[in-house]
């Protein structure tokens, strides 16, 4: 990826597009690259917000399985 393609986007921007690339290959980049930059923007922080929603959702999961407590086990 060139960052020169998306030069109004900052260095974390950047890195979800990196993120995004990893994900869904770089020809995922090719709709993002013919958008606007109102439209790059906008669809790199869904990204994110859809990233940080998912990072949250599973560390609660982790969070509550840790606090739940395990059954006794059994002695012969």
């Amino acid at each position: 990826m060139d960052p020169n393609e998306f030069p109004h986007l900052n260095d974390a921007q950047l890195e979800s597009i990196r993120k995004v690339a990893g994900i869904f290959g770089m020809n995922a980049l090719q709709s993002l690259a013919a958008a606007t930059p109102a439209e790059q923007v906008e669809r790199v922080n869904a990204f994110d917000a859809y990233e940080r929603g998912l990072i949250a959702h599973v560390r609660g999961n982790l969070q509550s399985a840790a606090v739940e407590p395990k059954p006794p086990t059994r002695s012969f």
